[in-house]
């Protein structure tokens, strides 16, 4: 099992100088931590320390398990292990006091350093989607679908790239509380930062100390493709007889195009084009009613309609034709061999 940011090898050992030969021995360190292993505390080195001795080499891979010191004089010596995590802060301790007459081993029992101190491994898969293979979104670097977040209790706690928790990969949640918590995890597109493509769906996940378990999930979509198709004309006899006008001599310089859907409300800026089409990946699933608005000069670009965009002076009439409903099914995505149950097409009017 891969880990995020784990550090691979093989644990050295470090040794005390000796100034005169004398009775004594070695000192073989080992760690749990709570009674657990390495990648159950989230731990990837430990630290070691010695009251009173300079060790030659005091940080080992976690994984390693011992770490044996040489050539100590007989007494009484305070060993403090600390565990860190991949950005090497301190999350548990431990401290013992071992007797030392010959050679001796301890392990150390670690204990979390804050009340913060569960963690839980994923990995991911998405769920089949149908389409044309360059429609259908992706997940991986440079891909469609570049990011994972993950939700605990509601509450945003960051993102992974997608391609980590792919293929055998893992990834680790950032620290809880010991208990049950609920986890979302949601794939997306970071530069549009603003579609749930696909995700888990809220996982009931019991985190212990020292115990992290591991869980390959599946995300499934919550999104399809549409082809939505526009163009504006100045009346119902010319949409009869398929008369269009040109954005220019409709006085249009921007659209927008929206839906309406029970997860939310979604708009995609479709700039100043007329008597055009979209194919988009990204549209929430369910029975949908597509609307565009159509501006004239002035505003901010792909504001049409909103704060900051010009008035509307073109949208659908329903009182002319009838509003276009489409279903979008989740997981299936645009096929140029069979494009209709993809296709809506907007007629628009001026607005009286």
């Amino acid at each position: 099992m891969r880990i995020r940011g784990l550090t691979l090898g093989l644990a050295l050992l470090s040794g005390l100088a000796a100034c005169d030969s004398h009775p004594g021995g070695a000192m073989t360190v080992g760690w749990t931590f709570a009674g657990g292993s390495c990648s159950g505390a989230a731990v990837e080195q430990v630290r070691i320390a010695i009251a009173g001795e300079p060790l030659q080499q005091d940080t080992f891979d976690c994984r390693s398990g011992l770490a044996t010191f040489t050539d100590f004089y007989p007494g009484t010596y305070n060993v403090t292990v600390q565990g860190l995590d991949y950005t090497q802060a301190v999350t548990w301790t431990g401290t013992q006091s071992v007797h030392l007459d010959r050679d001796v081993s301890v392990t150390i029992d670690l204990q979390p350093v804050s009340q913060q101190n569960a963690v839980y491994y994923f990995s991911w898969t998405l769920d089949p989607a149908t389409g044309d293979p360059d429609q259908i979104p992706r997940c991986g670097p440079g891909q469609r679908l570049d990011k994972v977040a993950i939700f605990i209790d509601l509450q945003d706690f960051g993102s992974y790239d997608c391609e980590l928790g792919l293929n055998g990969n893992v990834v680790i949640t950032p620290y809880v509380t010991p208990g049950q918590h609920q986890v979302d995890l949601l794939a997306y597109n970071s530069q549009e930062n603003a579609t749930s493509f696909a995700e888990t769906g809220p996982l009931t996940i019991n985190f212990v100390t020292g115990q992290a378990g591991t869980q390959n999930v599946p995300l499934h979509w919550n999104v399809g493709s549409v082809q939505v198709g526009w163009a504006p004309y100045a009346n119902q006899s010319d949409y009869n007889g398929d008369i269009r006008q040109s954005c220019a001599s409709a006085g249009i310089a921007d659209l927008v195009l929206g839906f309406h859907s029970t997860v939310g409300d979604q708009n995609f800026a479709l700039g100043s084009a007329c008597n055009a089409s979209v194919i988009l990946d990204n549209v929430y699933s369910g029975g949908l009613t597509p609307y565009i608005d159509a501006c004239g000069p002035g505003g901010t670009p792909g504001l049409c309609g909103f704060q900051g965009g010009a008035l509307p002076i073109y949208r659908e009439d329903p009182s002319l034709v009838n509003p276009t409903t489409i279903t979008v099914q989740p997981g299936v995505f645009f096929q140029a061999a069979n494009p209709t149950p993809f296709q809506v097409f907007i007629p628009l009017f001026p607005i009286p």
